[in-house]
């Protein structure tokens, strides 16, 4: 994504005033706790109010362009008397030689105490490596986890990884394979279930998928 430097500076202020506007709020019913800084290279903007739940809203915003590339990040964030709690935030940044990320996350805690969250990022350098990772959980009212995430890394050389974690039942179980430039490889797993304890297992391999030790 390319975005105009005449842009940039005013991306912090709309993340900050959307924020509002979606929690049905204006910016100057809010204006007494709404704060904002332009310089050079970059903008923030924040506005903190209490919303129609009784609790405490903060929405943030900042971008920045500079020589090197350009970003921003908006988030917000709610807090009520009855102990739940909502938040959501995502990022961009671009590098000017082509490198970027995009990520986004959530998070909602329930006033039973349950709880779900989720992440996504992606991104790339600019010699040609990638990355990404997605992610999401919930947790029930008496603390039981369930969920998965996935993560996958290539280098611009060949070289890779990928790990899988998962969790339900009281059992969280982390797999991953990885392999270097020359194309040789590792693939393991590790389980950790609650009053049991942890086990592991794993084995390396060369290109041609003969066993070898592992480092």
């Amino acid at each position: 994504m390319n975005t105009t430097p005449h842009r940039l500076p005013r991306l912090a202020l709309m993340a900050a005033t959307g924020a509002l506007a979606f929690a049905g709020i204006s910016t100057a019913q809010a204006q007494s706790r709404f704060h904002a800084a332009r310089g050079a290279n970059g903008t923030h903007a924040g506005a903190t109010w209490r919303n129609a739940s009784g609790g405490v809203t903060h929405a943030r915003g900042t971008s920045f362009n500079n020589a090197n590339g350009s970003g921003e990040h908006g988030a917000y964030t709610s807090v009520n008397p009855d102990g739940s709690v909502q938040h959501q935030g995502g990022t961009h940044v671009s590098g000017a030689n082509g490198g970027y990320y995009n990520g986004n996350n959530s998070y909602v805690r329930n006033a039973d105490g349950s709880a779900s969250a989720s992440h996504y990022g992606n991104g790339a350098t600019a010699a040609g490596g990638s990355y990404n990772s997605s992610g999401a959980y919930t947790r029930s009212a008496d603390g039981a986890v369930t969920g998965s995430s996935q993560t996958s890394v290539r280098a611009a050389n060949g070289a890779s990884y990928n790990g899988n974690t998962s969790s339900a039942n009281g059992t969280t179980t982390h797999q991953t394979t990885a392999t270097n430039a020359a194309g040789d490889s590792y693939s393991g797993q590790t389980t950790y279930t609650k009053g049991q304890g942890v086990s592991h297992s794993g084995q390396c391999s060369d290109a041609s998928g003969n066993p070898i030790a592992c480092p």
